[in-house]
């Protein structure tokens, strides 16, 4: 009964079931993620990722990326040619024999121009990031950490970025 909204004459009744399935999703998400706060604009994963990728530079005021090769190659495709014209840069980090990023590579990239270090976990290839030691890398460095989830339903089984101390997670909702 509350997604449903009686006739009324004036429009701001028309959209209080709207608004209130925006509102349910958004309390699911921030309680599957172990985020604060949440928005419900982007539905899938790669513009979700490549709005977190702008919003980690616009507030860090930084412009190079840290990306993860292990992230969907459709969403780096998809940050790449978005961010080509905002005077951000990317760099991929490699991964291990394990499949999980390259910590090693990935610290050495730091610097003071880091806007974001940027993740999916579980990764393209399945595996779990260690996600609170790049959370600290990605904090000693001023840096933020951007994560990005292609399947909420794993939330089910695995420790949510926020625990993990993720700044952004953003994902793929189609599955929901």
């Amino acid at each position: 009964g509350e997604f449903l909204t009686s006739y009324t004459p004036y429009q701001p009744e028309l959209a209080q079931g709207t608004l209130q399935a925006i509102f349910e999703f958004q309390t699911f998400m921030c309680q599957l993620t172990a985020m604060e706060v949440s928005n419900a604009s982007m539905y899938d994963g790669s513009t979700a990722l490549t709005e977190a990728v702008l919003m980690g530079a616009r507030v860090s005021q930084r412009n190079r990326l840290l990306v993860a090769s292990a992230v969907h190659p459709e969403y780096r495709a998809v940050v790449a040619t978005t961010i080509r014209q905002q005077g951000l840069t990317l760099d991929l980090i490699g991964y291990r024999e394990d499949g999980r990023i390259d910590a090693g590579r990935l610290e050495a990239a730091m610097g003071n121009d880091v806007a974001a270090i940027v993740v999916q976990s579980p990764n393209f290839f399945g595996n779990l990031e260690p996600l609170k030691e790049l959370s600290e890398l990605a904090q000693q460095h001023g840096a933020l950490l951007i994560v990005a989830v292609v399947e909420a339903l794993s939330f089910g089984i695995v420790s949510p970025p926020g625990d993990a101390g993720a700044d952004i997670v953003c994902g793929e909702a189609q599955s929901l």
